[in-house]
């Protein structure tokens, strides 16, 4: 009778809530996995940039000691040009 039909009403409506619960669990799961993936990569991200930075300032500290070595190769240069000079005056 009506009771019956209301009953199959209502337990549809249960099957149908457990089925929208199971869905919903999974799109959660899913959202946590992807908010995980995305904490990751921020950090690889931060962190790629921080070594970029380190080698940057490297290259700088590497320029900065190449100049001075060039600087110091001209002065020793011309001292010798110097001293040749002079060895071929006193000849």
């Amino acid at each position: 009778g009506q009771v019956e039909a209301q009953l199959q009403v209502v337990q549809k409506l249960e099957e149908k809530e457990r089925g929208l619960q199971s869905a919903l669990g999974a799109v959660e799961k899913e959202l946590n996995l992807r908010s995980q993936a995305l904490e990751l990569h921020k950090r690889k991200a931060v962190e790629a940039a921080q070594l970029a930075e380190d080698l940057r300032a490297q290259g700088e500290h590497v320029q900065a000691r190449l100049r001075e070595l060039q600087v110091c190769a001209a002065e020793n240069r011309a001292a010798k040009d110097k001293e040749s000079l002079s060895l071929k005056r006193a000849q």
